[in-house]
């Protein structure tokens, strides 16, 4: 499994993190490569990725996710290319959250990017439709099926929102 970020080994929950992610975990699809919990959305995680978007720290839809991805990678080679013997740590930095109502498709270009940026990229499905994690994220029915934290402050915040309240 992806070392998770930081923030989030170094938090008195990780265990309870690490639990609910093995614990709730399957394939995106039929064919799926990666495996990706499905959980609840939660008040704190609706609340957290509202504050990522609108600090500029996450991106919505898969197109400029992907993009997003690309062009982040595109850096990193470079940087590796000047320092070789600085080694890519394997640990997650960025979060996919996905709505749960996503064609065979979707899910399909989703999985193929875990697989493409495995280093750093993780993802969990959440147990809402496109149009509730848009009013979730937005406060309106604008639909939302994949929306990418691309912080690493923020993701340690998201997948610690994913626990449930004690």
């Amino acid at each position: 499994m992806l070392k998770l970020p930081k923030d989030v080994v170094a938090d008195p929950r990780h265990d309870e993190v690490v639990s609910l992610l093995s614990k709730h975990a399957g394939v995106l699809w039929e064919g799926g490569r990666v495996q990706v919990a499905t959980l609840p959305m939660t008040e704190a995680l609706s609340s957290t990725l509202r504050g990522a978007l609108v600090a500029g720290h996450a991106c919505q839809g898969l197109e400029l996710i992907t993009d997003k991805l690309a062009n982040e990678q595109k850096g990193l080679d470079a940087a590796s290319k000047k320092t070789p013997e600085s080694p890519q740590n394997a640990r997650a930095s960025r979060i996919l959250f996905l709505a749960n109502d996503g064609s065979p498709r979707f899910y399909r270009d989703c999985d193929a990017l875990l697989v493409r940026y495995a280093q750093r990229l993780m993802a969990c499905k959440l147990d809402v439709t496109g149009e509730e994690l848009g009013n979730a994220v937005h406060g309106s029915s604008k639909l939302i099926r994949s929306v990418l934290v691309h912080d690493k402050t923020f993701g340690a915040q998201a997948l610690l929102a994913l626990l449930p309240r004690s």
